[in-house]
């Protein structure tokens, strides 16, 4: 794992990535899937003896793709990540609630508790700022008052200054809070709700952040994008010409899978199928939910699938030596420059 390194704001003193070669690690959404892409980083570490960190420089993570990504940036093994997660998802989802959800819907109210998941957020990462992340991290979320996209980005170019203020607890709610699930989280004024709403996927956004921020060309980059879990589901001939009610039970999964798969098209476009790789599990429909996952069973999916991954990320990623991260403000010092729309400062 990288180190905590310097902190300046001078410009001048930033090491920019290598621009033969730019890796990209991306972490879908999930809800409590989630807990099966640490699971397969942690393996991935314990049969290598790597530190993952330490292939990519950049990190993507959208909703609890996002807390995990926040986690490595924090310094947190994913073995240290699996142990958090599970405890999160035990509090966060008590099984009294989801069986009251699935028996009676909220249609007036969300499912769980916001207080409840920003307290376990805060026991994880404390009082961190955003802006003291060892890694480059871009964290999509939506503001639903503007109508806009968000992206949390660390103070990894001398245009981001505003990000590095906030709290991780805070990014981290800002990114998960998934409509009908939790209330929109409020943060510096905004009301932000779950980046997989649009980008559930995030190798797009990484990608598109490799090669505006540090002027990477396409070719040179590689990404690492890691699923959740795979759910074939086979949609019934009634819901073509269904209305609301119809639809109700089957939009969610479908709008999530859609996103995940056009974004994944979209990155192999740009990049090339060469310098893609895609893992997760292929499980029947309603095995998982957002809020249902057995962790054992999890667990049991990402050992068969770091099998798999071993070997190609030995071959496609581990010789890359990254970048040292020096950030290009320090958290708490005073604004240099304004925040554009969708979080680019």
């Amino acid at each position: 794992m990288t180190g905590n390194p310097s902190r300046s704001s001078d410009p001048s003193t930033l090491q920019q990535p290598d621009r033969e070669r730019f890796q990209v690690l991306a972490l879908d959404g999930g809800g409590a899937k989630a807990l099966f892409t640490a699971h397969v980083l942690a393996r991935l570490e314990a049969d290598l003896g790597v530190s993952v960190v330490g292939s990519f420089d950049l990190i993507a993570g959208t909703s609890a793709g996002g807390i995990i990504a926040l986690g490595l940036g924090a310094g947190m093994r994913p073995a240290e990540i699996v142990e958090r997660y599970t405890g999160l998802i035990e509090r966060v989802f008590p099984r009294s609630r989801q069986a009251r959800w699935r028996l009676l819907p909220r249609a007036w109210s969300p499912a769980y508790s916001g207080a409840i998941l920003r307290e376990v957020l805060g026991e994880v990462f404390g009082t961190r700022l955003f802006g003291e992340s060892n890694k480059r991290l871009v964290i999509p979320s939506w503001d639903v008052q503007r109508g806009e996209v968000h992206i949390f980005k660390t103070p990894h170019h001398p245009r981001l200054r505003r990000d590095s203020q906030i709290t991780m607890v805070d990014v981290a709610m800002a990114t998960s809070a998934a409509p009908t699930f939790f209330s929109a989280a409020k943060v510096d004024g905004q009301r932000l709700v779950d980046g997989g709403v649009w980008a559930n996927n995030p190798s797009v956004v990484a990608i598109g952040e490799a090669v505006s921020m540090f002027g990477v060309p396409l070719e040179s980059i590689r990404v690492l994008n890691v699923g959740t879990v795979d759910q074939r589901t086979d949609h019934l001939e009634r819901i073509d010409t269904g209305g609301w009610a119809t639809w109700a039970m089957s939009a969610t999964s479908l709008m999530i899978t859609a996103a995940s798969r056009g974004a994944q098209g979209t990155a192999i476009h740009l990049v090339g199928k060469d310098n893609f790789t895609r893992f997760d599990a292929n499980v029947p429909g309603d095995v998982f939910t957002l809020d249902r996952a057995s962790s054992g069973t999890l667990a049991g999916l990402a050992a068969g699938q770091s099998r798999v991954l071993s070997p190609v990320y030995t071959e496609r990623f581990a010789d890359h030596v990254v970048s040292p991260y020096t950030p290009m403000s320090r958290p708490g010092a005073a604004l240099a420059t304004p925040t554009s729309p969708g979080g680019a400062s």
